[in-house]
């Protein structure tokens, strides 16, 4: 038990310094993009990146999941992670193709993502640096220690020219592709990485002939995609519907309040989950037991931990309303402290899912884990259109709070009725 608790541990704190670098460089650049952006250029900034999301989702497809087990179940096969390796990597590269053509298209002739087309095209950058970066075969293969430091070096370089480059409220289209250059020079390092450390993957390389094997790759994602597909219908999509019913100072106010609670809740329960997840896929392969008593152990730290980052929330809450959400007013303070509430679902919900479910359980329990996203994101389709025509951000904000409570609830029954509990 101690020497899983301690690469537990180890590979948590390489990953919190990517998500500390992922969360926390963003929300530091917030209140210098607010003073120096106008509100509806911050507006279409925010847009930009919610719908590169959907691109993202489609790219990655499930695979920093699905791919991360396969490797980590075949880590003493090395022939086996070569081949999974450049399986996933030709699919996303096509899959972004794919993308990137319909998404063009769409912004053409779509009048309302017309308006928002520069910074889409250029969110694209970001998305060839998703397909580049395989986070998935560093986790798998336990490398965190590489990935945190190809992470830090692509965020710490480009990050800075932020304050550098972006000086007028125009230069939102600036923004966005500094910080998608990030992610594409952190998969060109990482690539640099795979070849100077493991040059026998480039040499006598050819694409599988057979198209089994990336369709074999492709279903045993499909349950993912699905679930992660629902899980942004209700996210990222609420963005979007605030960009087609509302204005672009609303989309920017809920954009701001989202990245604040994003570093408060995923820095702290991403690289958790990340770090667990192959250790517990593997340890239930020879002692279930003990992988489920470190899995109760995670869900107990994971619920104390979201409950020091609230009550210290509280005691901050002025200072970070002040700090990081310059140039919005009214209800702004309480919109964020209603957001924040979110923490308890979404962490408890997500350790249920992802480490329960998914890490302990099997194949049927993966198609219970993606059927209850996939049911509770389509049947929150209309109620989130309704809630942001009638109630703009209160009612997006509303939306996501009784979504994310519906499904912590439904994960957790499932887990104590399969007794991983």
């Amino acid at each position: 038990m101690k020497s899983e608790l301690k690469i537990i541990l180890g590979n948590s704190l390489y990953l919190y310094l990517i998500q500390g670098l992922n969360y926390l460089l963003p929300l530091l650049t917030l209140p210098y993009l607010l003073l120096t952006l106008s509100t509806e250029s911050f507006g279409k900034y925010s847009y930009a990146f919610a719908f590169s999301q959907f691109i993202i989702l489609f790219v990655d497809f499930g695979f920093n999941i699905t791919a991360t087990k396969k490797i980590a179940e075949n880590v003493d096969h090395e022939h086996k992670v070569k081949a999974i390796f450049w399986n996933i990597l030709v699919i996303k590269f096509v899959f972004f193709l794919i993308a990137s053509l319909i998404t063009i298209i769409a912004t053409l002739f779509i009048d309302k993502l017309f308006e928002y087309r520069e910074g889409i095209w250029i969110s694209l950058t970001m998305v060839l640096g998703v397909v580049l970066f395989p986070i998935w075969w560093f986790q798998g293969l336990n490398k965190m220690k590489a990935l945190s430091l190809i992470n830090a070096c692509a965020k710490l370089l480009s990050y800075p020219l932020i304050f550098i480059l972006v000086k007028h409220k125009d230069d939102a289209g600036m923004a966005i592709f500094i910080q998608s250059l990030a992610i594409l020079l952190a998969g060109l390092i990482s690539i640099g990485y795979v070849y100077k450390n493991y040059r026998y993957y480039f040499k006598d390389f050819c694409f599988s002939k057979d198209p089994g094997n990336y369709i074999d790759e492709i279903k045993g994602s499909w349950p993912i995609f699905l679930s992660n597909s629902a899980i942004s219908l209700y996210t990222n999509s609420l963005t979007l519907l605030l960009g087609f019913f509302s204005t672009p100072y609303n989309v920017g106010l809920f954009a701001a309040i989202e990245r604040i609670v994003r570093v408060i809740c995923f820095g702290v329960l991403g690289p958790i989950n990340q770090a667990c997840f192959p250790l517990l896929a593997r340890l239930k392969q020879t002692d279930f037991e003990k992988a489920k008593k470190i899995f109760k152990m995670v869900l107990f730290g994971v619920a104390i931990t979201m409950m020091v980052s609230f009550l210290s929330f509280i005691f901050f809450e002025s200072w970070i309303v002040s700090k990081f959400l310059v140039g919005f007013n009214g209800n702004a303070s309480y919109l964020l402290l209603l957001f924040m509430t979110m923490i308890f679902p979404i962490a408890l919900g997500g350790v249920g899912g992802q480490l329960g479910l998914l890490a302990l359980g099997n194949e049927m329990h993966k198609r219970k884990f993606s059927a209850i996203y996939l049911i509770t994101g389509f049947l929150s389709i209309p109620c989130s259109i309704l809630a942001v025509f009638y109630y703009q951000i209160n009612g997006a904000i509303y939306s996501m709070l009784t979504v994310e409570t519906v499904i912590f609830l439904v994960i957790f029954y499932y887990v104590k009725k399969y007794r991983f509990l």
